[in-house]
C-alpha cells in the first residue's frame, strides 16, 4: 500500500485511538482530559476525508472506517462521560439518556453512509440532521466550560452540570433528525480570499489562545443555535433546492 494511501486512515486511526483513550479517562475519573481528547479527535475526523480527497484516495473502506472510528469517540465516548460526570439526576436515568444518545450516534452514522450507497443527492452545504462530530464536540466543550467556571467561582457553580443531560437529549433528538444544519466549513476557503480566510483564522487562533475553554464553548454554540435556527425557520425553502433526505 503507497504511502499517500495510509495517510487518511492513520488519521482515522487516531480519532479512534482518542476515543478509546477518552473512555479509558472517563472510567478513571479523568473527565477534563477525556473531554479534550474528544475535541482533538475533531480536529481529525475534520482533516481525515479532506486528506483523502485531496490525495484521491477516498475509499468505502476508509469511509466505514471513519464512521466506526466516529461511533467510537462522537457516540460511546461522549456518552459514558455524561453519564459519569452528572449526578444531579438518578443513575438509571443517567443511563437511558446515554444509552439514548449512543442509539441515536448510531443511527446517524447508519442512514449517512446509506445515503452515500445509495447514491442519494446530499447537499455539500448542508447536513441531514446534526453530525455526530458536533454532538460529541458540544458535550465535551460543556465538560471543559464546566471546569473552567468551577475553577473560577468554586464548586457550587454547577449550573452546566444540570443542564447537561437535557442538552445531550436534545443532541440525541437533533441527530437523528432531518432538520438541515448548515455546513459552514463549505465556505471557509480560498474563494473568499487570502485576506479574509487569514483575518478569520488569526482572529480564532488568538481567542483560543488566551481563552480556549471559552473559546471553544462560544464558537460551537453559537454555530449550533444559528443552524438550529436556520434549519427549522428555512427548512421548507432548502428542501426545494437541496436534498436533505
Amino acid at each position: 500500500m503507497k504511502i499517500k494511501e495510509t495517510l487518511p486512515t492513520i488519521v482515522t486511526m487516531g480519532n479512534m485511538v482518542s476515543g478509546f483513550i477518552s473512555i479509558l479517562c472517563v472510567l478513571n475519573q479523568r473527565f477534563e482530559i477525556a473531554a479534550w481528547l474528544i475535541v482533538a479527535a475533531m480536529a481529525l475526523d475534520a482533516f481525515d476525508g479532506r486528506l483523502a480527497r485531496m490525495l484521491k484516495t477516498t475509499s468505502k473502506t476508509g469511509a466505514q472506517l471513519d464512521s466506526m472510528a466516529d461511533l467510537i469517540t462522537f457516540g460511546i465516548a461522549p456518552a459514558l462521560l455524561v453519564g459519569k460526570t452528572c449526578t444531579n439526576l438518578p443513575s438509571i436515568v443517567m443511563c437511558g439518556i446515554g444509552l439514548f444518545y449512543m442509539i441515536c450516534a448510531a443511527f446517524r452514522l447508519a442512514r449517512f453512509n446509506a445515503q452515500k450507497d445509495e447514491n442519494v443527492n446530499m447537499s455539500r452545504h448542508f447536513f441531514t440532521g446534526l453530525p455526530t462530530t458536533l454532538s460529541g464536540g458540544t458535550i465535551a466543550q460543556l465538560i471543559i466550560l464546566n471546569h473552567f467556571i468551577q475553577a473560577r467561582f468554586g464548586h457550587d457553580a454547577d449550573m452546566v452540570m444540570k443542564l447537561l443531560p437535557f442538552v445531550t437529549f436534545a443532541l440525541g433528538a437533533f441527530m437523528i433528525s432531518k432538520v438541515p444544519f448548515f455546513n459552514v466549513t463549505s465556505k471557509i476557503g480560498i474563494k473568499q480570499g487570502i485576506l479574509a480566510m487569514a483575518l478569520e483564522f488569526s482572529i480564532a487562533i488568538l481567542f483560543f489562545i488566551i481563552t480556549p475553554e471559552l473559546a471553544l464553548s462560544t464558537s460551537l454554540t453559537i454555530y449550533l443555535i444559528i443552524c438550529t435556527m436556520y434549519g427549522v425557520l428555512k427548512g421548507k425553502q432548502l428542501k426545494k433546492g437541496y436534498s436533505t433526505t
